[in-house]
C-alpha cells in the first residue's frame, strides 16, 4: 500500500488512529487535571486551610446554583479525579460524560462573566467525543473489559 494510500485510510484500527485516539485522551486529561483539576483543588484547600476567598465558590454563587460551595467541590473532585482516570483510560467513558457536564458548567459559567468560553468549549468537545469512543486500544479499559 502507498503511504499517500496509508494516510487516507479510515480504518479505525490502524496504528495512526489508535496513537491519535491515544495522545488526544492523554492530553485532554493531563490539561484539565493540571489547568481544572489542581488549581481549583489548591484554591479549595487554600480556603479550608486560611479562609482564602476561593474563586470559583464565589463564580458557582454568582450563577445562582443551590448549594454554591458543594457544587464548586463537585466541580473540583470530578475535574482532579475524572481527569485522572482519562489519562490512564480507565472507566472513560464514564469519566468524560461527567467531565462533559462539569465543563457545561464552565461553559455557562464563562458566559455569565462576560469571559471568552472557547477553551471550556474545546475541552467539552474533546470529552464528549471521548465519552462516545472510549478509552481505545492503549487504555486500561481495553486491559481490563476486551478479555476473551
Amino acid at each position: 500500500m502507498s503511504l499517500l494510500r496509508k494516510s487516507l485510510s479510515v480504518d479505525a484500527e490502524s496504528v495512526a488512529v489508535v496513537t491519535g485516539h491515544l495522545v488526544l485522551r492523554v492530553a485532554a486529561g493531563l490539561m484539565i487535571f493540571y489547568i481544572h483539576g489542581w488549581h481549583k483543588l489548591e484554591g479549595w484547600v487554600a480556603y479550608l486551610q486560611h479562609g482564602t476567598p476561593w474563586k470559583l465558590a464565589e463564580e458557582v454563587a454568582g450563577m445562582h446554583v443551590p448549594a454554591p460551595m458543594a457544587s464548586a467541590v463537585a466541580a473540583t473532585a470530578v475535574q482532579f479525579i475524572s481527569s485522572l482516570f482519562l489519562i490512564v483510560g480507565l472507566f472513560t467513558r464514564i469519566n468524560a460524560a461527567l467531565l462533559v457536564g462539569v465543563l457545561g458548567g464552565a461553559i455557562l459559567q464563562n458566559l455569565l462573566a462576560g469571559r471568552d468560553a472557547q477553551l471550556a468549549v474545546l475541552y467539552t468537545l474533546i470529552v464528549l467525543v471521548l465519552a462516545f469512543m472510549g478509552g481505545g486500544r492503549f487504555s486500561l479499559d481495553a486491559k481490563r473489559f476486551n478479555q476473551s
